[in-house]
């Protein structure tokens, strides 16, 4: 260790230690920010602790320390990670009260004038440490903001707080925390050295407080401190999540000493640390179930030990605080998730929600969940022992393992009903599940009891106001005092004048109320595909009702500017323009509204708070083959019926402990209306003549998106291992011979959001380079001999037209173990793809050239093609439009019910 001597001050307030590791970049804005600072700099002591840079930081430090008047004191080490870094740093702090900001980071001008005023102010000396404010500063966007998902804590300016009151008033950031170096060294404390990539400062933090009478903070709005995200994300929080001791070593020498040190002092862990670590651990889980999540490349063994150490943290936290745990956004899933996963692993339901009725059918959709095995379930309707018309156990699994069942009951909804489980009758419950309540709030209370807030604060307008706001203040004012319903009136007259979409909404339904116009529209069924582009399951659907069934009274929507709006209007479609007034009048009178894709513009498209609930049902149509796991997608959509098109796939999601919360009601396999177009295409017999490549994106090479929406590109693409693969296949002379041998060009079908890299892949120009808008894909399909993709859907489109096919994974360890936006489905391309996989170039020409070569129709992928599509027998469509029909046609009960006894 090296040490340069600092610049002579005495008795400093404060020091300010910090770790230096690769920071040159951001070192500049940090030094300038403490060089700035209007505090005495004779009463700041600046401790730098080099951790073994290996870029200029510390050359940065050395020249600014000459350069500046400061008491600076340099340390260096072999580099250990920041907590070994800061240790050091304290070992040489004299300043009364200690932080440790980041050299990434950056802090206002007045920051230590602010702290020392508010120390100065808490003359009973109440706080045993000062917490400051985090402002988010991100390098994409260059937005600088009030983000964090603690900034509540700020909301009332300077304050002290006792956490033993406050318990979620609690701390986890180092580098915004100011701490008593009296209390430190009486206690020993340093940082948990073993933490290297989080939550080294919530334990440091936690340790210390744990060691005090009344852990009581000062929180210092009025002390602004800059959190940098990073552009490049390569900082020690953005980066944490990738390395495996966050889920091992972080729950074991963080989490769990924790609870192993509150219980040693206090026989049980303090509410405000429960707080903080549900705080932590709910992070885990949140982010595991985004798609591409870091945790999805863990191995078994690491999943176990992370299994295995929650579950000691969770023994350390009550059910009343992962009820009431409210810091940030938490849903019932994930407090379930812990509860029954891990505190109650055999847990019965406690009620059974009504979710739903159908009113068309009169069926009533019951759910409850539990942990472990399935209840043994009685159900009763009109005093008659029935099984279910249709039941589902959907599985609730966090980092690869079940933590809890969601069971799904769907019963007639004509007489009275009850529910046993496991011979005990369970109450029911009315839309959802009602979590114990531990704590309530006045506000909530005098809401519910006497229709107002009595806890709000009423700001007086001053004398002779006039202005328009404050008139319509006293008017709800007098209103609440003279009735609720007045009150109500006033409101939304006010909202209705100011709110251009409530006025926009107003008209719509004026005008949908219009004769002529509910006779125009009713009953009517619309269908769509993409906003911008036809030519999909809709498309073919919509042609085959207008041929087969012209009673039906059907409408195609599309914007105006679409390619194919031209195309489909001189074939006759009834064509509605996507956002336009007629288009939304004709939901108001539809009966189903059908889409091949499933985005919220979709499936959502009128605010029924403007707009009041849509009557029709919503058919998904789906535009490719579910090969991934989709259910974090679909679960959260109202889809009254989901169409499927093979085996496999249908039993994937109505299957049993599927993550999908579908039942066979909801999901029919009937093949999709485009594969009879495609037949109809493949028969005619046309000239075989190119190799058709259609690579798909990876989520990994998608820019950052700006604060205006608009997606960055990234630098770098055209060296990147994608870019690199597909342009040596392009340019490979192998196949460029074979191509020419054979009479076949080489055409490409990239992804839309490769069309803008093209340019950058220098593709030879003998590929002919193709896009989505140049001809059908079933005309693409029909005239290619072999299709060459990586994990586009389109493979079981180019199966279905009986096509030789090669699948190019360069990358497949990275794609399949989550790292792109797909989750692991039942799909296994080894076992049950339809052509070989080839991981390079040469096997992938080689491959092409086999599959050229061979009688691919009594091949084994022959075989699977068989075994995956139950129909090909050009009556798909026909399948989907009764499967449509039916579901807004009652059940009756004999059909609806198995009686299993009789009393």
């Amino acid at each position: 260790m090296n040490i340069q001597s600092e610049s002579g001050a005495a008795s400093p307030l404060f020091s300010v230690v910090t770790a230096i590791y690769n920071v040159a970049p951001y070192l500049p804005d940090y030094l300038k920010s403490l060089e700035s600072q209007t505090f005495p700099h004779d009463r700041l002591q600046i401790v730098l602790v080099d951790d073994g840079s290996t870029d200029d930081s510390l050359e940065i430090i050395e020249e600014w320390k000459r350069q500046v008047d400061a008491n600076v004191l340099i340390l260096t080490k072999q580099n250990g990670g920041q907590a070994s870094a800061r240790n050091l740093g304290l070992e040489h702090a004299t300043g009364d009260w200690i932080t440790f900001c980041d050299p990434d980071d950056y802090i206002a001008e007045d920051y230590f004038s602010v702290l020392s005023e508010n120390i100065e102010a808490d003359t009973q000396g109440l706080a045993s440490m000062l917490a400051t404010h985090l402002i988010t500063h991100d390098e994409v966007t260059g937005r600088i903001a009030d983000t964090h998902a603690l900034r509540r804590r700020f909301r009332d300016g300077d304050r002290i707080v006792d956490l033993l009151r406050s318990p979620d008033f609690f701390h986890m950031s180092a580098g915004t925390a100011v701490l008593r170096r009296e209390h430190i060294e009486l206690h020993g404390l340093r940082f948990e050295e073993s933490l290297r990539f989080s939550f080294e400062d919530a334990h440091f933090i936690s340790s210390y407080l744990l060691r005090l009478e009344r852990p009581t903070i000062s929180y210092v709005a009025s002390a602004k401190y800059f959190y940098r995200k990073r552009a490049a994300g390569d900082s020690a929080v953005q980066t944490g999540s990738l390395k495996r001791e966050k889920y091992t070593d972080v729950l074991l020498y963080g989490h769990i000493d924790l609870v192993e040190q509150a219980k040693s002092r206090y026989s049980q862990v303090p509410l405000w640390l429960q707080f903080l670590l549900l705080y932590d651990v709910f992070w885990y889980f949140r982010g595991d179930r985004r798609p591409g999540a870091p945790s999805r490349l863990l191995d078994d063994a690491t999943l176990d030990e992370f299994h295995r150490l929650i579950a000691r943290v969770i023994e350390g936290i009550s059910e009343e605080a992962i009820y009431t745990f409210d810091v940030m956004g938490t849903d019932r899933e994930l407090r379930d998730a812990l509860l029954l996963g891990y505190k109650y692993p055999d847990a019965r339901a406690s009620q059974v929600v009504v979710e739903r009725v159908d009113t068309d059918q009169k069926l009533t959709l019951l759910r409850y969940q539990y942990s472990g095995a399935t209840p043994n379930e009685e159900i009763r309707v009109k005093g008659l022992r029935v099984a279910p018309r249709w039941a589902k156990s959907q599985s609730v699994a966090f980092f690869g393992r079940t933590l809890f069942s969601r069971r799904y009951l769907w019963i007639p909804a004509t007489g009275t009903f009850s529910v046993t489980l496991d011979g005990t009758p369970t109450p029911l419950e009315l839309g959802r599940e009602r979590r114990p309540v531990y704590v309530l709030r006045p506000y909530k209370v005098s809401k519910a009891l006497a229709g107002m807030d009595i806890t709000a604060r009423t700001r007086k307008q001053p004398p002779g106001s006039r202005t328009r706001k404050a008139r319509l203040q006293r008017l709800i004012m007098r209103s609440l005092r003279e009735g609720k319903t007045r009150a109500k009136k006033i409101r939304h007259k006010a909202e209705h004048r100011r709110n251009p979409e409530i006025r926009a909404a107003a008209r719509v339904r004026k005008l949908a109320s219009r004769g002529y116009i509910a006779h125009r529209y009713k009953n009517a069924w619309i269908l769509m595909d993409r906003v911008d582009r036809a030519n999909d399951n809709a498309e073919h659907l919509y042609r085959y009702i207008r041929q087969q069934h012209p009673d039906v009274n059907i409408w195609f929507v599309l914007l105006r500017k679409s390619p194919d709006w031209e195309r489909l209007h001189k074939e006759g479609f009834r064509l509605l323009e996507y956002g336009s007034i007629a288009w939304k009048a004709a939901l108001l009178h539809a009966d189903h509204h059908i889409s091949s894709h499933l985005d919220k513009f979709i499936t959502n498209p009128l605010d029924p708070k403007h707009y009041g609930k849509m009557r029709w049902k919503f058919t998904f149509l789906q535009h490719g083959i579910t090969k991934d796991d989709q259910s974090k997608w679909f679960n959260t959509k109202k889809i009254d019926l989901l169409i499927t098109a093979s085996n496999a796939e249908h039993l994937s999601i109505v299957g049993d402990g599927t993550s999908y919360v579908f039942t066979e009601r909801e999901v029919q396999l009937t093949g999709f209306p485009r594969h009879d177009a495609l037949l109809s295409v493949m028969a005619k017999g046309q000239d075989r003549s190119r190799i058709l490549l259609t690579p798909t994106w990876r989520s990994w090479l998608a820019g950052e998106v700006t604060t205006n929406g608009q997606r960055l590109k990234v630098d770098g693409f055209a060296e990147s291992e994608y870019a690199g693969n597909w342009r040596t296949l392009c340019q490979s002379e192998d196949l460029r011979e074979f191509a020419k041998a054979r009479g076949l060009k080489i055409s490409m079908l990239p992804h839309p959001s490769l069309a803008e890299y093209l340019h950058e892949m220098e593709l030879p120009s003998h590929v002919e380079l193709l896009t989505w808008d140049d001809m059908p894909f079933s005309q693409l399909l029909a005239t290619s001999a072999v299709v060459v993709t990586d994990y586009s859907s389109t493979a079981f489109d180019a199966a279905y037209a009986e096509l030789p096919l090669v699948y190019f994974q360069f990358d497949r360890e990275r794609v399949l173990a989550g790292e792109h936006i797909y989750e692991k489905g039942y799909f296994d391309y080894d076992k049950h793809g339809f052509g070989p996989v080839a991981p390079d170039v040469l096997t992938a020409v080689s491959s092409i050239e086999e599959a050229l070569a061979g009688d691919h129709s009594k091949s084994e992928y022959a075989t699977r093609r068989a075994q995956t599509f139950p129909y090909r027998d050009g009556a798909n469509s026909e399948r989907v439009f009764k499967a449509i029909r039916s579901i807004r046609k009652e059940v009756p009960f004999s059909r609806a019910v198995q009686v299993l006894e009789f009393e």
